[in-house]
């Protein structure tokens, strides 16, 4: 019996995640970007899109050739393995709800890829900070900080330097005058 409660648990926990995800996937599409697949997709992605979007604004300083060449060297030694995992974490989540679609569904083998999957995710969350670590060392604390300019997370895990921030604020009151007049698109 309590077997039978904790896989209900489980599993109305995993539903529950999934529900949310799909509203957030729906509010991404609103938002202009594809929907990231099962539960946790886009949290997945949230370490490559932070690594990815202080490279972008180190690359828009002025480096020197070498500080340049780190950084394509933190790319190759960090931010692709990282997309890497974020895959590999993306089917872990994948085979989980596959196990649970199984009325039958053997308990331990669930636990067990559930595992696998926060093991993913810690070594995703560990790969991050030690880019971001060869980035600040490749580019020094000044151009870091500059590099690093973020807006808390957003809706989905979006990170946003001060720019967007402030496109996204002139957006809205336009969004919200189309909305209120009713022309909204329908969403099935």
């Amino acid at each position: 019996m309590r077997r039978l409660l904790v896989s209900l648990i489980i599993l109305i926990s995993f539903t529950s995640l999934s529900f949310a995800q799909g509203m957030m996937q729906k509010k991404q599409g609103q938002m202009g970007m594809k929907g990231q697949g099962m539960m946790g997709g886009m949290h997945s992605m949230m370490y490559s899109m932070m690594v990815h979007h202080v490279l972008m604004k180190a690359n828009t300083l002025d480096l020197t050739d070498t500080q340049k060449q780190d950084l394509v060297n933190v790319r190759e030694k960090y931010l692709y393995p990282t997309v890497r995992k974020e895959a590999d974490f993306k089917i872990s989540h994948m085979k989980i709800m596959d196990m649970l679609q199984d009325p039958n569904f053997d308990s331990a083998k669930v636990k067990a890829e559930i595992k696998v999957s926060n093991d993913i995710n810690l070594e995703m969350a560990n790969m991050s900070v030690d880019a971001l670590a060869a980035i600040r060392n490749a580019i020094g604390v000044e151009n870091f900080k500059k590099a690093n300019v973020m807006m808390p997370m957003m809706s989905g895990g979006m990170m946003m330097g001060e720019e967007e921030k402030e496109e996204m604020m002139e957006e809205k009151p336009a969004q919200e005058k189309k909305e209120d007049s009713g022309e909204h698109e329908e969403h099935h």
